[in-house]
């Protein structure tokens, strides 16, 4: 069985931790898009993993981890999680496997993206997605197929820095030969064809590992404020680069919502209850450590993005934050909208809340009527709640 765990919202929606418990039911957890721009903090109780890109598998059951074409890699990331995961788990002997056409992120990349964001002010964190994605469409892009190939390598370096001078960076061509060369025979037998990963891949049982959230897809979130991928379940073949049958999507949303950057959010708190929730539940970025905006719940925007992504079931995050507060609202509709949502003018719709009475705890019979509540809004079941920090901390409904 092979499945596809998405957030479905902004982003930071608890999805490492998730995806670590899942994992258990599978062979492999596969990464397919975004890139060192995610941070997937995993608790497994003695200490905290955060991942960038390393797919977030329990280690502790030896589960295999791949990382397909669709993927930006910054090598200095990968190294470094690398490293961290033997340290923690000395003893893991799951497959490593990396497609050798993901395209590489480079310091310049990181550069021009601060550079680029201070000017047009979408608020990303600046590890590079954005002009990588971009260098890819303008074929100046190293793949790692590519820096086994010193001739092509330096081809493509060349015209790449060519068209970094126009925007004033240059960076020293032979230093980035040399850094890439290293990371490629450090890592060479982890790196694979695209036809090697599909023959070992078809035949386990797969678990693919969404980044960001939904809202923050190129191609049906809040553009212009969106990622530089795909972060929905549609994005799985095209970030593999083959065909892949999956059985079963996943969507992961908090019982509340979050936003980190610019960008519209209706249901946005600005004042003590948004600070509330924010140091209640450690709303800060994983990658930035930025502190996250907080609002009640979406229920159109919850049910836009799982139509969008053609969610089964669901896991609902961060429900325990909630314990203690007197009353929780939940946005059910926008004043004079009709079902059919459109993200044209979100920063203009004006949300209409359903106020609920507060739990003491997850066993109480008023949070019980919460679940039943978005259950029936959005026509989907809610398999799991997630009822701490910790990855054993879910409860199966």
């Amino acid at each position: 069985m092979n499945r596809v765990v998405v957030g479905l919202q902004w982003g930071d929606e608890g999805k490492g931790k998730v995806v670590t418990y899942l994992s258990r039911y599978h062979d492999f957890v596969v990464r397919f898009s975004g890139g060192a721009n995610a941070g997937h903090t995993v608790n497994y109780g003695d200490f905290k993993m955060v991942h960038h890109l390393m797919p977030s598998a329990d280690f502790s059951r030896n589960v295999g981890v791949a990382i397909g074409s669709g993927v930006l890699l910054d090598p200095d990331v990968f190294s470094q999680e690398h490293r961290e995961l033997f340290d923690k788990f000395p003893g893991y002997s799951g497959k490593i496997l990396i497609s050798e056409n993901a395209h590489v992120v480079l310091d310049l990349h990181k550069r021009f993206d601060e550079m680029v964001d201070q000017l047009l002010r979408i608020g990303t964190t600046k590890r590079g997605i954005g002009p990588a994605t971009a260098d890819r469409a303008m074929r100046v892009s190293v793949r790692l197929a590519d820096i086994d190939d010193p001739e092509k390598m330096k081809t493509l370096l060349e015209k790449n820095l060519s068209l970094k001078k126009m925007y004033g960076l240059s960076a020293e061509l032979n230093e980035i030969v040399r850094r890439l060369e290293g990371f490629y025979q450090s890592f060479r037998e982890h790196i694979v064809p695209v036809l090697q990963l599909k023959r070992i891949l078809e035949e386990k049982s797969l678990l693919f590992e969404g980044t960001q959230g939904v809202l923050l897809d190129v191609d049906v979130g809040t553009y212009p404020y969106v990622t530089s991928t795909s972060c929905s379940s549609a994005g799985v073949s095209a970030g593999m680069g083959f065909p892949v049958k999956v059985d079963e999507v996943v969507g992961v949303f908090k019982a509340y919502t979050t936003r980190v950057g610019e960008g519209p959010f209706p249901t946005e708190l600005k004042g003590k209850e948004g600070e509330l929730l924010r140091e209640t539940g450690r709303e800060y970025g994983a990658t930035t450590g930025r502190p996250r905006r907080c609002g009640w719940l979406d229920l159109p925007l919850l049910k836009y993005a799982i139509e969008v992504a053609g969610v089964d079931v669901l896991v609902m995050t961060k429900a325990d934050v909630l314990v203690g507060f007197e009353k929780v609202k939940v946005c059910v509709k926008y004043k004079g909208e009709g079902e059919l949502l459109s993200l044209k003018g979100l920063e203009r719709k004006e949300p209409v809340y359903e106020t609920f009475d507060g739990w003491k705890s997850l066993e109480d019979e008023r949070f019980a009527r919460f679940v039943s509540f978005i259950e029936k809004e959005t026509g989907k079941k809610i398999k799991y709640v997630s009822t701490g920090e910790k990855v054993g901390d879910m409860l199966e409904v």
